[in-house]
């Protein structure tokens, strides 16, 4: 008989070490003897390790519901295992994909399918990978590029949805632009829907008489605790059309907490909601405000109201109130709010339109030519200098309010096809140049819109063409020899001097980037030569030309009498986005070190 001290433990203390035992250790620990396996196959100890192991998981676990259960009616033990083989299998592919740029598209797309289950994985690779790892910034890059392909996917879904007028809520609708400039913060759907419900819960916590509130009573207090927690508004009237404004999860979690009036609505709205107060946003033109409708039965002041089924009535002051959280927590007199429209030339019998509750589908739009509009004055402001907007990242809100356009069209069905056929080339474009992972968002969601259409044959012809592209191997670039040049050689010139991987400021406009490819002399076509008046050029088309990435993102063709190469560490946001070409950077040899080595074997 085992009489060590172990053993002589009540089966409540050995269950209680075992929770602090690491997954691999409970079942070494579960193997040494029979009472051990049964006390480590317990639930209530796969559970533990379940919650502490993995924050995300796929809606099809329904894992909120499973913690609401006794641990008993759950498999605990087994959807452990199960993440972790999905784990392993995720990490397998991630790892072949750094290696090679063969199958890297579809390789990312293969991890990418694991959705939810992969994020815990690929978060602990972005932002647990060392420092001084041998492929640091690829192991970052790709990393980061997956989650914003699982994040993408989440919000193109809400959007379908959407337009197919399926159920979805005005939070997930409109946090599904953030899903696209996380850019690794919080602000996550379910990030959005924690913050929402903690706010709900802290103002009914602030006053356990709110139940019994009547609903304007409720209204009003919404809107007060908001303001006082300075989740709504904007105090710097500078700064309305601010891109930050345009996105909920900022605006909840990052101070100031600003926002314009449709995103204040909206928090108001969903937080309302989860008050028991039934509050949509308005369709008041260039401002929207909150209009909050009688609970059936009473009135908004708790007054009894005919039992019998009745439509209310949006001039009724007990029935409809408006309130404008954005500008302050009191109501909104409707007579002002008529007034307001008569001076913006609305005729009386628009008056109840814009009064009353707008849809989802519309608070989606809206919100879509409001990023377009704060996009367009970012890039003035930034046009002329190579300072960017940090977060959130200009090229990403532009991406998410292409991509809302393409899926969710236009309000008139009929202009549908119209508004995709407009938006299409500048996805495509965008896709190509930043987002090339994409390509399966591209194939699924794009191509069936296009059935029987004349984009459609292009649209498959480019697929086609990008899938190949990945199946294939690059075809290697070597650096000439002197006899390779020598029919055009001149003593004492070195050829191609830079390598790949070198990073450089642009002599002639200043702006720095990295080399990622080169021709021993301009392979554009004559039309470009002409029009950038290469020929000009005191070395002229005849000497390199480098593909470059600048530090504002754009991909550019460089003369290599423009190239001065720079040795010291390079900026944060370069590092960053240096990860889908290089590994890591060398400091001694003051470059990137390539991850081209197949292209370009000798750099």
């Amino acid at each position: 008989m085992d009489t060590s001290l172990l053993s002589r433990l009540p089966d409540e203390l050995l269950e209680a070490i075992i929770y602090f035992l690491p997954p691999d250790d409970t079942v070494a620990f579960g193997s040494t003897c029979t009472r051990g396996n049964k006390i480590t196959h317990e639930p209530l100890v796969w559970r533990a390790h379940c919650i502490h192991e993995y924050r995300y998981w796929e809606p099809r676990h329904e894992i909120k519901d499973k913690l609401a259960r006794p641990p008993v009616q759950t498999k605990w033990q087994r959807l452990f295992t199960e993440r972790r083989k999905r784990d392993k299998d995720a990490l397998d592919l991630f790892e072949a994909l750094l290696q090679s740029q063969q199958h890297r598209v579809q390789r990312m797309e293969q991890v990418a399918k694991g959705g939810y289950d992969v994020k815990d994985l690929l978060l602990r690779q972005r932002d647990e990978t060392p420092d001084d790892a041998d492929d640091v910034l690829a192991r970052r890059y790709h990393a980061n590029a997956i989650l914003g392909q699982i994040h993408r996917t989440t919000a193109l879904e809400k959007w379908m949805r959407l337009q197919k007028s399926q159920m979805v809520r005005l939070e997930e609708v409109l946090g599904a632009y953030d899903l696209f400039v996380l850019a690794g913060k919080k602000g996550d759907l379910n990030d959005i829907d924690q913050e929402l419900d903690r706010i709900a819960a802290n103002i009914k916590s602030r006053d356990p008489d709110f139940d019994s509130l009547s609903t304007r009573k409720k209204a009003i207090q919404t809107a007060r605790f908001l303001r006082s927690e300075d989740l709504v508004g904007n105090t710097s009237r500078d700064d309305y059309h601010a891109l930050r404004n345009n996105f909920i999860s900022i605006a909840l979690f990052d101070p100031p907490h600003t926002s314009l009036p449709l995103q204040s609505v909206a928090i108001y709205c969903a937080v309302a909601r989860r008050l028991g107060i039934n509050a949509k946003p308005s369709n008041y033109p260039h401002h929207v405000h909150a209009v909050i409708e009688a609970t059936p039965g009473t009135s908004l002041d708790g007054a009894p109201r005919p039992s019998t089924p009745r439509e209310l009535d949006p001039e009724d002051p007990a029935d409809v109130m408006h309130i404008d959280p954005w500008r302050s927590s009191e109501e909104v007199p409707r007579e002002h709010l008529a007034i307001r429209l008569s001076q913006m030339g609305a005729p009386p019998a628009q008056h109840p339109f814009h009064l009353s509750a707008t849809s989802t589908l519309e608070m989606a739009l809206r919100t879509g030519r409001n990023i377009m509009n704060s996009v367009e004055e970012a890039r003035d402001r930034q046009r002329g200098t190579t300072k960017r907007l940090a977060y959130p990242d200009v090229e990403s809100a532009w991406y998410a309010m292409l991509w809302s356009m393409m899926v969710l069209g236009d309000t008139s069905s009929a202009n549908t096809l119209h508004r995709r056929r407009q938006v299409l080339p500048h996805l495509i474009k965008h896709y190509q140049a930043h987002c090339p992972e994409d390509l399966f968002l591209i194939e699924n969601t794009i191509v069936p819109m296009f059935e029987g259409e004349r984009e459609h044959h292009v649209l498959m012809h480019l697929i086609t063409a990008a899938r190949t592209a990945d199946a294939n191997k690059p075809a290697p670039s070597y650096r000439p020899s002197r006899a390779d040049l020598r029919s055009y050689w001149i003593p004492g010139d070195p050829g191609v001097s830079h390598k790949i991987g070198t990073y450089f400021q642009h002599r002639r406009y200043g702006y720095e980037g990295m080399i990622v490819g080169w021709d021993t002399k301009c392979a554009a076509e004559p039309r470009w030569i002409e029009q950038m008046r290469v020929d000009e050029l005191p070395r002229g088309r005849e000497q390199p030309f480098y593909n470059v990435v600048a530090d504002d993102k754009t991909v550019r063709y460089v003369a290599e009498e423009n190239i001065r190469p720079m040795t010291e560490m390079p900026k944060e946001g370069l590092l960053a986005l240096a990860g889908r070409w290089f590994k890591r950077w060398d400091g001694g040899e003051g470059r990137f070190v390539s991850n081209l080595r197949e292209e370009y074997p000798d750099d």
